[in-house]
């Protein structure tokens, strides 16, 4: 059957199924990442950021394709996440712009989407690399443009640029030399292929069933408490987490059982594991319908009144008069954000790789600061857009300062003055990010080759200012390793924070080796609590 266009319900419903399948395939995703460290998330950000588009989709009453369009394009910007989400939002955005006052899509107007949509992405980056998303993108659309005449079938059409978006996908390390050496194509350029895959089969006929995956439930209880505005709003007061191990029954028939116990349920597996989150006022009820299924392990319950109480009497008393200067920060551990609290930074985001906030996170965090001028320390080179993305939508002035690593971030913030205007200070602290270098030791996810290095899966890699520069089997000589080649005749402060899987029986034993290896330098072992990362290291 031929297909000669897309009515504003079936354009809708292409939008749901590349969303659903991009979730499918954000872990296939994740894994095309180049370096092959354990916080790979461009598939999570770009799922994230389409879920943000598909929550503001979901709103529109007045679904005409031009308006379906626009919320995609509204939610995915103030959702984007991470250099590949922002890059996501803006190819929306110059969808929505393609489909301005549209109200039936044929060949012509996919192909000025397609174009519309990669003009839109080269202009909101700075220095476009080819090889990316980008390049999919622009080689996809300038097909489009050349061929729509020939196409009376959509169908068809999504078909032909399906398949040379592929040809250019899998070009891309013909374009990167880091992706062929890591033996990957583009994760970016691969997602959006999910996207459109996603939309052809919707547009099809084809259902698209969301996969039930073993997802990682990670809950912040005290975030989830920060989100009530009193204690009364708290309607279950237990939140309860465990995992049933060796279950005799599906998660989703778990799901049944407990369903209408409770709220902020989470409830996933696979094969024989469910992991279980609810917010219930009987947690034994809940147990006791659990172990019915299997062995219960990782058992947690809070009360989360006594928290928001404890919360309510430790909170901070704000600073209601309007201040010249207001900070945001942006890192994951509590020594790290104790370090930036201490620095005087008024709101830390708790984010980083794997897990980097919104636009519409830092935009947030920035409403909730009274100052004449707010400045912005992403430090993480994966949040730099999303923070310039804030500031064009911000109602407030935001600053912001590229530093790509927590060392970057507290120099820029010790470089900070009170008595200088915005512009010196803005200058300094771009100037300090640049006399600090940044070391990281983490392990690896997957074998690969990385600047002519053959890495083997759970090796220990040392990275110098997001490089790999060495690897081997053991963490503290990978340390001492990376900060001789990181030391020159100028160092003179070196700074190791230790992460929530350091062996902290080997700090003072590390100490005393840096120290011996470079004498003329000061050291400081700092407790900075980052998941994933054994050291992050600063030298000055």
């Amino acid at each position: 059957m031929i297909i000669n266009s897309i009515d504003n319900v079936t354009f809708k419903r292409m939008l749901q199924g590349a969303a659903i399948n991009l979730e499918n395939n954000k872990a296939l995703v994740d894994s095309l990442n180049v370096f092959p460290v354990p916080d790979g998330d461009t598939g999570t950000n770009m799922n994230l950021t389409v879920q943000s588009a598909m929550k503001e989709m979901n709103n529109v009453k007045d679904e005409t394709i031009s308006k379906l369009a626009d919320a995609v394009a509204n939610g995915s910007l103030m959702g984007a996440r991470g250099n590949s989400g922002v890059i996501l939002s803006q190819l929306f955005r110059g969808m929505a712009k393609g489909l301005n006052s549209v109200n039936i899509i044929d060949s012509k107007v996919i192909a000025e989407c397609f174009k519309s949509a990669s003009d839109t992405a080269y202009k909101a980056v700075m220095k476009p690399v080819e090889g990316t998303i980008l390049t999919v993108a622009r080689e996809t659309a300038e097909r489009a443009m050349v061929t729509y005449v020939d196409y009376k079938d959509v169908s068809l059409f999504l078909e032909y640029l399906i398949e040379q978006a592929k040809a250019t996908l899998n070009r891309t390390p013909e374009m990167l030399k880091v992706l062929a050496q890591a033996g990957v194509v583009d994760a970016g350029g691969k997602g959006l292929i999910c996207l459109l895959e996603g939309a052809l089969a919707a547009l099809k006929g084809v259902e698209i069933k969301k996969e039930q995956t073993d997802t990682k439930v990670v809950v912040d209880t005290e975030a989830e408490v920060s989100e009530f505005g009193s204690e009364d709003e708290i309607l279950y007061q237990y939140c309860t987490e465990f995992i049933i191990k060796g279950a005799k029954k599906s998660s989703d028939h778990f799901l049944r059982q407990i369903f209408d116990k409770g709220d902020s349920i989470v409830c996933v597996g696979n094969e024989d594991i469910i992991k279980v989150h609810i917010h219930t006022n009987d947690p034994g009820q809940i147990i006791s319908i659990a172990v019915k299924y299997g062995e219960l392990i990782k058992l947690k319950i809070d009360n989360m009144k006594e928290q928001f109480r404890e919360k309510i009497k430790n909170a901070p008393k704000k600073n209601k008069e309007k201040k010249q200067y207001g900070f945001i920060a942006i890192g994951v551990g509590e020594g790290i954000k104790k370090v930036f609290s201490d620095l005087n930074v008024d709101e830390f985001l708790t984010g980083g790789q794997t897990m980097n906030p919104s636009t519409e996170d830092i935009v947030e965090a920035a409403e909730k600061i009274n100052a004449d001028h707010i400045i912005v320390l992403p430090n993480n080179s994966n949040i730099i857009m999303a923070a310039n993305q804030a500031k064009e939508v911000s109602s407030k002035n935001l600053s912001i300062i590229p530093s790509k690593s927590i060392p970057q971030g507290i120099s820029a913030m010790l470089a900070f003055k009170d008595n200088l205007e915005l512009e010196q200070n803005v200058i300094s602290m771009t100037g300090a990010i640049k006399e600090v270098k940044t070391g990281q030791i983490t392990y690896a996810v997957r074998d690969t080759v990385f600047n002519d290095m053959e890495i083997k899966k759970d090796e220990i890699i040392a990275l110098f200012n997001g490089d790999i520069v060495s690897h081997g089997n053991n963490i503290e000589n990978q340390a001492v390793e990376l900060i001789n080649s990181m030391v020159d005749e100028d160092s003179y402060l070196i700074t190791l924070f230790y992460g929530e899987d350091a062996d902290k029986n080997n700090i003072e034993d590390l100490k005393a080796r840096i120290e011996e290896a470079a004498p003329d330098c000061d050291v400081e072992i700092i407790h900075g609590g980052q998941p994933l990362y054994y050291y992050i290291i600063s030298v000055e």
